[in-house]
C-alpha cells in the first residue's frame, strides 16, 4: 500500500505540474502499472486505458462518471465524486485511491491522479492524469 494514499482518501491542490509528477513517480517506484485516462468536459466522456476498464468491469469505453464510480468502493464515492467537483471548479492537481474488485472478486486498490485545465469560463476544458494498479493487478486484470 502506498504510504501516501489509503483507501478513501484523496487530495486536491491548485494545479502544479510538479505535484503531479511527484504522485505519478510515487506510483512508478511503487511498483504499479500506471495508465492514462482523459475526460473532456465538454462531453462528460472519460477515456480509459484497456487494463483499468478491464479490472473496473467497464464494457464501454469512453464512459461517464457514473460507470467509473459505479465500480468504486460505496464508501469512498462521494469523497471522489466531490474532489471530481472541485476540480471541474477551478484548474487543479488531484489524488485519490479507492478500492475496487476486480474479476476474481478479489479486493484490490486503485490509484487516480490527475489535474484539470480549465478555459476562462469553466465550462470547457479536461480532466486528465492516471490510473495505477498495483503489481498484482498487472497480471490479473
Amino acid at each position: 500500500m502506498l504510504n501516501f494514499m489509503t483507501p478513501g482518501s484523496g487530495a486536491i491542490k491548485p494545479l502544479s505540474p510538479e505535484t503531479h509528477r511527484a504522485w505519478t513517480r510515487r506510483v512508478s517506484q511503487a511498483g504499479c502499472l500506471v495508465e492514462p485516462w482523459r475526460c473532456d468536459l465538454s462531453s462528460g466522456a472519460f477515456m480509459i486505458g484497456s487494463k483499468t476498464a478491464a479490472l473496473l468491469g467497464l464494457r464501454r469505453n469512453p464512459c461517464g462518471i457514473i460507470d467509473l464510480v459505479r465500480a468504486y468502493d460505496r464508501g469512498d464515492r462521494s469523497t471522489i465524486l466531490n474532489i471530481l467537483e472541485q476540480a471541474t471548479e477551478s484548474s487543479s492537481s488531484f489524488c485519490f485511491s479507492t478500492t475496487v474488485r476486480g474479476a476474481t472478486g478479489h479486493p484490490s486498490p486503485l490509484y487516480c491522479i490527475g489535474n484539470s485545465t480549465l478555459t476562462d469560463e469553466g465550462a470547457e476544458g479536461s480532466l486528465e492524469g492516471v490510473f495505477a494498479l498495483p503489481e498484482t493487478e498487472k497480471t490479473n486484470a
